[in-house]
């Protein structure tokens, strides 16, 4: 089995990164690192879209 395919929600953009920024957020903040969440926003949007440009079939408009 397939990852995309045990985790399909994964290839929904909205859903990957407010996955991402709670996960982020959430550990930095247990580790007393205080860094704030439109900053976390930002290098998420940033990664995504990089990842984006290099792979054109990264993500789909809707869950597979």
């Amino acid at each position: 089995m397939k990852f995309y395919e045990k985790y399909p929600q994964l290839r929904d953009r909205a859903f990957l990164s407010e996955t991402l920024e709670r996960t982020l957020y959430t550990t930095m903040a247990l580790e007393n690192q205080k860094v704030s969440k439109e900053k976390i926003s930002e290098i998420v949007e940033s990664t995504i879209r990089k990842r984006e440009s290099e792979s054109l079939d990264f993500f789909t408009n809707k869950a597979l």
